[in-house]
């Protein structure tokens, strides 16, 4: 039997900056702490419930039409009861409350490769304005939060998206720090604006880890702005990232990631589910490499139709998705115990979130497209899905023709190797000439390129940064809205690397 003692990180960021042990709390006098806890139940927000337990509704000031008054001494007794039980059965050092600023875990005495497993439910963007919130609390316990490097999106506060994302980055990269190798650390996010949730993958894609999967939380029951908020993704998400393993980081260190691509992909696949997973198409593989490869200021040795072939000389291809040569077996006996409504189910719970750009909109139509449709079928599914951003992305049409194949007034994904090939050549040509396009414009005139597809820049950026002409890079990022850098990781990261290589960002 394992009885190796497991050490776990519950991190929050929202308590102000105090600190708990679970034998010692300093906070403010006992009495008042008790009376402060047990509050809520004496107002007009505790409601009156036929089952007589009655209870708040939480995360919103809300008045209920039926009150239920309680009697204070009860219930300051019963949390003193459980304070004194909880003690009781509490040992030594096994439990550390800590509130404190996430992005300097050091405070902790935490050494680097040190926990097994981080859980984190951090604050969702612009969703509740936590210190604020807290102030009528805080004035009565007189301890105010230092919100200074509270990680939200707040206009008094002048934090804007690339403040909330720096923040983020820095609380991910402790969390980076103190993770042992080949561990996990578990998300749970909740925003209905794509711009957030793709800056918490980016913060957490700079921190180190590599997110393996993105699944959805059902509560059942959801929150009250769940419920009421016109928008409102109405479930949680849970993003599962691991640490990579220690060798594969040291040898990408010492060889400056030369000829450790395929490695880096089986490294992920491996952490995978054996299962059907957006992130076992070759678009997501090849997006995780560049991210990996760019973010160290590596060497990037394959363009897309390079590392298609690296995929299908070392892994298989089953079903639209790679796996590794041992994952075969367990993936033919997966789907024999899941069936046909169980596969169907898994599928739809990791559907892409949110049609924002050209990218989303491909991932989501190659999840689609798992069986061949016509194109009012695919036309009335994905208006549905398309939200607003800031991507110029071609028509529905053009991603169609461009990007898949029609056959007997059905499109349908490429299956062979020739017709994936032909499709990656077009793709490449196609994006080569509108990013030559953008290259022209930026040198001509002095007004910021606006409506610009993102996909060309980054294809552009790319080969641009395998030729090292980081001049090129510059030129047409100065001419590039400054939102979309801040707000576009895979943009930004070939940017900051050619200031850093051309000395203009020393």
């Amino acid at each position: 039997m394992d009885i190796t003692p497991v050490s776990v990180i519950v991190a929050s960021f929202y308590a102000p900056g105090v600190s708990l042990s679970s034998y010692n709390i300093t906070l403010f006098p006992f009495f008042n702490w008790f009376l402060t806890a047990s509050a809520l139940v004496h107002t007009k927000m505790y409601s009156f419930r036929s089952n007589r337990k009655g209870g708040i509704i939480k995360g919103t000031l809300y008045i209920s039409s039926l009150n239920q008054e309680n009697n204070p001494l009860r219930f300051i007794k019963d949390k003193v009861n459980s304070y004194v039980k909880w003690k009781a059965t509490s040992h030594k050092n096994s439990i550390c409350f800590s509130c404190q600023d996430q992005g300097s875990l050091l405070n902790l005495d935490l050494r680097n490769d040190s926990i097994d497993y981080i859980f984190t439910d951090p604050p969702f963007g612009s969703n509740l304005m936590y210190s604020e919130l807290n102030f009528l609390w805080e004035a009565w316990l007189k301890v105010f939060t230092n919100n200074k490097r509270e990680a939200i999106i707040n206009n008094t506060q002048h934090k804007g998206l690339p403040e909330y994302k720096e923040l983020m980055t820095a609380c991910f990269k402790e969390m980076y720090r103190i993770l042992k190798p080949n561990r996990w650390m578990t998300v749970v996010f909740h925003n209905s604006k794509a711009s957030v949730w793709n800056a918490i993958q980016e913060a957490m894609t700079r921190a180190g880890f590599v997110v393996a999967q993105v699944t959805v939380m059902d509560r059942k029951q959801g929150s009250f702005k769940q419920v009421t908020s016109a928008g409102a993704v109405k479930n949680d998400l849970i993003i599962n990232a691991y640490k990579p393993k220690m060798q594969l980081e040291d040898n990408f260190l010492k060889k400056a990631g030369v000829g450790l691509e395929r490695d880096f992909v089986a490294d992920v696949l491996e952490h995978l589910p054996v299962e059907p997973n957006i992130g076992r198409t070759e678009q997501m593989l090849y997006s995780k490499v560049l991210a990996h490869y760019v973010q160290r200021g590596y060497e990037i040795r394959l363009d897309a139709r390079q590392f298609y072939t690296l995929l299908k000389d070392n892994f298989k291809l089953i079903d639209g998705y790679w796996f590794t040569g041992r994952q075969i077996l367990k993936y033919e006996e997966w789907k024999r115990k899941q069936g046909l409504a169980g596969i169907k189910e898994i599928k739809s719970g990791q559907q892409i979130l949110f049609v924002c750009d050209e990218k989303s909109a491909l991932a989501w139509l190659y999840e689609f497209l798992e069986s061949p449709q016509t194109y009012t079928d695919i036309y009335t599914t994905y208006s549905k899905n398309l939200t607003a951003g800031d991507d110029a992305i071609p028509e529905l049409r053009e991603l169609l023709e461009n990007n898949f194949i029609f056959e007997n007034g059905h499109y349908r994904r490429p299956q062979t190797g020739q017709e994936k090939e032909a499709i990656a050549e077009k793709r490449e040509k196609e994006l080569a000439r509108t990013f030559e396009r953008l290259l022209a414009e930026a040198g001509s005139g002095a007004k910021k390129i606006k409506g610009v597809r993102k996909e060309a820049i980054i294809s552009g950026f790319t080969r641009a940064y395998q030729e090292k002409r980081f001049s090129d890079i510059l030129a047409v990022a100065g001419k590039l809205d400054r939102n979309l850098l801040e707000t576009n990781g895979e943009i930004n990261d070939f940017v900051e690397i050619a200031r850093l290589k051309t000395g203009e960002g020393l």
